[in-house]
This record gives structure tokens, C-alpha cells and sequence, in this order.
């Protein structure tokens, strides 16, 4: 699993926010806090990190660093914006690049309007929607058929035969019922966070309440699952994240494949490379031609380092980042959903659309 992050997205995020809320009224509709953000992000150093103790230096470096220098440049971004080109691209950037567990757990989030909706959620809210409809097609045994609005194409499916295939599955799914205790997860993850504050942070373990210890570590959650769907939220994208994937893959042996975390390797050539934000299509087919076009030789160097340095310096010990368990659980999520549906086809590409029927589905139950 790829799992990395740039510490500045969060830190930019913010204080795009609070500089926005001190514009006149009349002025803080004009300013896309996207723009800004990409606008700020290409004009600093990244900051990407892998684990929890390299995520908390960066964070201090920006802060103690950076922060004067991220401020003024968050106020040039907003002033770019509204006094800069007035035909500048403002269509946003395709879906399909935002088809990953983060992405498509934001676009669940927007559809099911559940606050800080995690995927370990998911399969629980998919089961309530099965049972009410299973319960709607008993009373209504109809043939009616519900048009589902996919990510790429839009396909009929029978409810009700998809409503059979739940009845067994439930009937069926001891594993499934077993996975049900979402109260003794968010517990775990908490205790989990709390010890990772304790150890990284160097907080001292008496200066906190038991109850402000909690709540501070909730408050990590929160902040770890924004920051996990930021990219899908704002509608940006680091260009430069997929060439460099995809440079990593040719230049992989496939004896070393399994040897090295290559989210290690990402986060050590996008640390050197030049920002490339785009919140436009037209930004980013002109981000990534010029990548590919004057960074080609640079971003195939950083990235052989990269892997020289991590298999000679694995940090598997590492505690990773919060979003490393949010891509666990969206795993485990399909393999719940395919159980509990009775469908092996389920994948990113049409977990919204089947969201999608049970909701049009558990709409008409209620009618």
C-alpha cells in the first residue's frame, strides 16, 4: 500500500480558511480555497511523509519554519485569484482521477451525508439498506427496474433480484456479523492514537486529563480522516504522484518487488522534485507535459535513489501514518461488501453505484 502524505495540504488548508473568513463578505465567494491551496503548495517545499514520527517533523518544521512564509504566500495566492487572469480554466478535474479509497470514500460521504463516514462504516450502512429492502420487496413484489448512475456508464440492475441475492447473504454470513462492533474499533484506533501522541510528541503522560486525552485523540482522528480525503474534498491532485509510480514500477526488478515500500520511495523523490498542483484540466495536462517533457531525467534519478536508500534502509518499524489504517479498512470493506451482496465484482469502480440503488431502493420503502 502507497501510503503517504504532504504535511503542508493540511497546514495550507487552514490558514487558506482563516484568511478567507477575513475578506469582506462580498469578496470570500470569489476565492476557491482549491486555488489557493494549489497556488501555495507549488510555491513551497514539500513536505511528504510515510510514518507518524516523520509526519510530526515535518509538521513542526512547517509550523516553527515555514508558517511566516506560508502565510504570505496563501495572501498572494488569494490576491492572484482575484485580481489574476479572469479566462483562467476553472473546469475541474475528472473523476477518474480521483478513483482511489479516498476519493470514492469522499464521494460515499457526499452521497450517504454521514459526518466522518469511514470505510469500516460502509458495509454496516450497506447491510441496514439491504434489510429494508429485502423487507420493501416482500411487501412489493414487483419487476420494477432502477437505473443506476455509475462513475463511467449507466447500467439497469433488478432490485429485487439483487434483493435475493442479500436475503442470502445475511442468512449466510457468519464472518460478516462478526466484523459488526464499530464501537470496539473506534475504541482500538483511539488507544492507538493516544499512544502514538504519547510516544511521538514527547507529551508528558501526567499533564493531560484522561478526558482531554480522549478528546485530543479524537480530534487526531478527525483531523487524519480530512486529511486522507483533502485531495477528493478540494478536487486537487499532485501531478507528479503518478509518473512517479509509474516510473517506479520500470525501474523495479522483479526480484525486489515485495522488498521495499514504495510509498517510502514516492515520498523520498517527491521531497525532491519540484510542486505540481493542478485543480484545472487545463493545469494539469500543462503540469504534466512539462513534467514529462523537462523532469523526465530528474524524476528517473530521484526515484532509483529513492529505492537504493529505502532497501538499504527499511523502516517497516516505523508506527505509519493514520491514513495506512483508513486503506486497511477500506480493504477489508470490499471483502465485507462482496460477502454480505453476494457479489464478487465489487470494486472501487462500482461501490457507488450500488450505494447508489440501495438508497433509491430504501427511498421507495419508505413511500
Amino acid at each position: 500500500m502507497h501510503i503517504f502524505i504532504n504535511v503542508l495540504e493540511e497546514i495550507i488548508v487552514k490558514e487558506v480558511r482563516i484568511q478567507i473568513e477575513e475578506l469582506r463578505p462580498e469578496i470570500q465567494p470569489k476565492v476557491k480555497v482549491a486555488e489557493v491551496v494549489a497556488y501555495t503548495l507549488n510555491r513551497l517545499p514539500p513536505l511528504f511523509a510515510t510514518s507518524m514520527i516523520g509526519w510530526k517533523y515535518q509538521y513542526d518544521y512547517a509550523l516553527n519554519e515555514l508558517h511566516p512564509q506560508i502565510s504570505q504566500t496563501v495572501t498572494h495566492g488569494i490576491k492572484a485569484i482575484l485580481f489574476g487572469d479572469p479566462l483562467h480554466d476553472s473546469t475541474p478535474l475528472p473523476k477518474h482521477l480521483f478513483l482511489n479509497s479516498a476519493g470514492v470514500l469522499h464521494q460515499l460521504n457526499q452521497l450517504l451525508k454521514r459526518k466522518y463516514l469511514r470505510w469500516r462504516d460502509v458495509p454496516i450502512i450497506v447491510r441496514e439498506m439491504s434489510e429494508q429492502c429485502t423487507h420493501f420487496s416482500q411487501i412489493n413484489n414487483s419487476d420494477d427496474q432502477t437505473v443506476i448512475q455509475g462513475i463511467e456508464e449507466t447500467r439497469l440492475q433488478d432490485v429485487n433480484h439483487l434483493n435475493h441475492q442479500h436475503r442470502a447473504a445475511l442468512s449466510s454470513s457468519k464472518r460478516f456479523m462478526q466484523k459488526q462492533l464499530v464501537q470496539k474499533q473506534q475504541e482500538a484506533f483511539r488507544l492507538e492514537l493516544e499512544k502514538a501522541w504519547d510516544s511521538h510528541l514527547k507529551t508528558s503522560e501526567g499533564s493531560w486529563s484522561s478526558d482531554k486525552r480522549a478528546k485530543d485523540a479524537l480530534e487526531m482522528e478527525y483531523r487524519a480522516l480530512e486529511s486522507y480525503t483533502l485531495g477528493a474534498q478540494l478536487g486537487i491532485i499532485n501531478v507528479l504522484e503518478h509518473l512517479v509510480f509509474l516510473i517506479i514500477g520500470k525501474a523495479t526488478p522483479p526480484d525486489l518487488d515485495q522488498q521495499f515500500n514504495k510509498g517510502e520511495v514516492a515520498a523520498y523523490a517527491l521531497n525532491r522534485l519540484p510542486v505540481m498542483y493542478a485543480t484545472s484540466v487545463r493545469g494539469f495536462q500543462h503540469l504534466r507535459q512539462k513534467a514529462v517533457s523537462e523532469l523526465s531525467r530528474e524524476l528517473i534519478g530521484n526515484v532509483r535513489t529513492g529505492i537504493m536508500k529505502v532497501l538499504k534502509i527499511p523502516h517497516t518499524e516505523l508506527q505509519p501514518i493514520a491514513a495506512y489504517r483508513f486503506t486497511q479498512e477500506y480493504e477489508q470493506a470490499i471483502l465485507d461488501l462482496r460477502t454480505l451482496l453476494g457479489r464478487n465484482d465489487i470494486t472501487l469502480h462500482n461501490v457507488v453505484a450500488i450505494v447508489q440503488d440501495l438508497l433509491l431502493c430504501q427511498s421507495a420503502s419508505r413511500n
